[in-house]
């Protein structure tokens, strides 16, 4: 595993460093570095890989990268990605801490994922002119007071979003992710879209659902398949393989025996006790 240092990474006068990349400039190599870090998806998705489990990312994710965390990212075959990069010393983290308070950055360092937020189209926009300043500043000065604008912005979304997240408003949160699951192309899509809806890592959301729901995430996209697969054989005459496959699942045996495990019946036995199409002809 790479280990970076900032002495031999950044300006250290200037305490950070910024880099906007692409395919052929991020860093494929498991690494991490005694410096702090968040990354901007402006387009694309990658895979990344960080603390032994992998999320796909998608444009408009905002992630904070600890000291401790160790990653890298992947780029999917024929995928393309833009990343903005901004890497900056302890010295600014201990500003932000002064500025926000100690204990709103902490919760933070000890969220056992690298804390992430989902940006709306409009304030990634906005993100991405004000990170472009940085090409343009003539100056260490201006540069650092840019830097220094940028990280009370980014961090403000962070722990606003973080708080919402993880305290008495999460129940009402979920449940707002949990209804756009609900429809034809989220369902089919699974997990990823789940995932992405959320903003957060696959093992964050899984310790949220379990504690609000008591399921996992891919029980739960699982089960809401299967309803959807159960309405649809109530009410179309589509073929089961056709059903199988529009619900996201590939293999007709797998979606048969996962069927009959939740409705007890086979999905060609529950379409002849409910479904009333063939009645009307």
């Amino acid at each position: 595993m790479l280990r970076i240092l900032d002495s031999d990474y950044m300006d250290m006068s200037l305490g950070f460093a910024y880099r906007f990349l692409d395919n052929s400039t991020v860093l494929t190599e498991m690494h991490d570095h005694n410096y702090y870090e968040y990354f901007i998806i402006t387009s694309g998705s990658i895979l990344h890989t960080v603390n032994g489990h992998e999320v796909e990312q998608k444009a408009g994710e905002m992630v904070f990268i600890r000291p401790r965390d160790i990653h890298r990212y992947q780029l999917g075959s024929g995928q393309n990605c833009n990343i903005i990069n901004i890497s900056f010393s302890t010295r600014y983290f201990e500003l932000l801490a002064a500025y926000f308070g100690k204990d709103a950055l902490q919760a933070l360092i000890d969220a056992s994922d690298p804390p992430t937020v989902l940006l709306t189209p409009s304030k990634l926009s906005v993100l991405k002119k004000t990170h472009a300043i940085l090409n343009v500043c003539r100056s260490k000065e201006s540069l650092t007071i840019q830097l220094k604008t940028l990280l009370i912005d980014v961090f403000s979304h962070f722990i606003l979003h973080f708080e919402e997240q993880t305290g008495t408003g999460t129940e009402k949160w979920l449940q707002a992710v949990l209804e756009q699951m609900n429809t034809p192309d989220n369902i089919a899509e699974g997990l990823p879209a789940l995932l992405h809806l959320s903003g957060f890592s696959h093992g964050h959301l899984c310790r949220i659902m379990k504690q609000q729901y008591g399921v996992t995430p891919i029980q739960y996209v699982t089960d809401l398949r299967l309803q959807y697969a159960a309405n649809l054989l109530a009410s179309t005459d589509y073929d089961i393989l056709t059903i199988s496959i529009s619900v996201g699942i590939s293999s007709l045996s797998h979606f048969i025996t996962v069927f009959k495990k939740k409705y007890g019946v086979s999905p060609s036995r529950y379409r002849a006790e409910h479904n009333n199409i063939y009645t009307w002809k």
